[in-house]
């Protein structure tokens, strides 16, 4: 199975994967490792669940609180590579900042040769605070924004470059290095997560990927429009294909199942919220789409639910109006996975099969 990116003409769909939101129980001991084991080993059996479904992808996010069990999504995703066949596996996405960008790039080149070359590597800021974490220190905004883009040109140079160097603030690589594990694949596939127009140009600039999952769907074809122009001022050729957009879905073969469905969305999703921001210690990031509310409807922001039917006009809606053609679905049991992929997939595919 080829990248992601590849073959524009046709949609694809990825399913991504917050460890621990899809535990049966409602009120589960998110301490017990007991139970945080069984959602690891659920995680990597729902990925050659997907696998069999017919997913383009798979990716899993990284977050370090309380119920999301995934602050290592290179070692579920090792686990995952091991158990599947055809699948991309990809993060949606490795905090950058919480790492060396020289051992990011070496995990992304070993998770490509124990996958076969079906790695894709989905980088991202993390949430305030974070970078801070892995530096021991205060830093200010401009030096927040300097570690990132830095972080970015030493994960480029070390997966398409032997013994390079770089004169970096945060990122000095002062004597010529080769990562040990390089990428099967000639250009590992690199996915860049933001909602700013500088991320968006950053990532065309390097001829890289593009996620999002905030905003209306108006900054979205915005952002894309604006991501193809500076990819071409570089080189490159860029499309829809190379932008994938996030939604969670509650999806029943009736109007009542998937309202039923979206209730349980919404309690897990309230659950992580209510650990995450920890009795108010932590402040709940404001463009990060997975933490968005919409409060009229008191739920997340970009959830849709409905019937396969409904889901179909309403994923179809946004791809017009964005003219994404990667979408990242979430869904929380496998019924309504093996749903999507039964009714809803075929559909959109075919419908979208010549707008490439």
């Amino acid at each position: 199975m080829g990248a992601l990116s590849d073959d524009a003409g046709t949609l694809k769909f990825v399913h991504t994967y917050g460890v621990g939101l899809h535990s049966s129980e409602t009120e589960p001991d998110v301490h017990d490792p007991g139970w945080q084991r069984l959602q690891i080993e659920e995680f990597v059996d729902f990925a050659v669940y997907a696998e069999e479904l017919g997913f383009d992808g798979i990716t899993v996010t990284e977050h370090h609180a309380p119920l999301m069990t995934c602050p290592s999504p290179h070692l579920l995703l090792a686990a995952a590579a091991m158990r599947t066949n055809r699948i991309r596996l990809g993060t949606a996405v490795t905090v950058l900042p919480l790492y060396s960008p020289i051992r990011v790039a070496e995990e992304a080149g070993t998770l490509d040769l124990l996958s076969g070359g079906r790695f894709e590597l989905g980088l991202g800021r993390g949430i305030p605070g974070e970078a801070q974490i892995a530096v021991g220190r205060e830093l200010t905004d401009e030096e927040l924004k300097q570690a990132w883009v830095e972080g970015l040109e030493v994960v480029n140079l070390a997966l398409t470059e032997r013994d390079f160097t770089y004169d970096g603030k945060f990122f000095p690589v002062t004597r010529p290095t080769t990562i040990a594990t390089r990428p099967l694949q000639d250009k590992l596939p690199v996915w860049l997560g933001g909602a700013s127009k500088e991320t968006m140009g950053l990532a065309g600039a390097h001829g890289w990927n593009v996620m999002r999952n905030f905003g209306s769907d108006q900054d979205h074809r915005d952002a894309l429009e604006h991501y193809v122009k500076v990819a071409a001022d570089h080189g490159y050729t860029r499309s829809g294909g190379n932008m994938m957009l996030e939604r969670f879905v509650a999806i029943g073969e009736t109007e009542d199942q998937a309202e039923e469905n979206l209730g349980k969305l919404v309690h897990s999703f309230g659950q992580f919220l209510s650990l995450f921001t920890a009795g108010g210690r932590r402040v709940v990031p404001e463009t990060d789409g997975e933490f968005a509310v919409d409060k009229k409807k008191n739920r997340p922001a970009m959830a849709i639910s409905g019937t396969p039917a409904q889901i179909v006009d309403a994923l179809q809606e946004t791809i017009d109006a964005t003219g994404a053609r990667r979408v990242l679905v979430e869904t929380f049991t496998r019924e309504e996975a093996r749903l999507f992929a039964r009714e809803v997939i075929p559909v959109l595919k075919e419908r979208n099969a010549t707008a490439g």
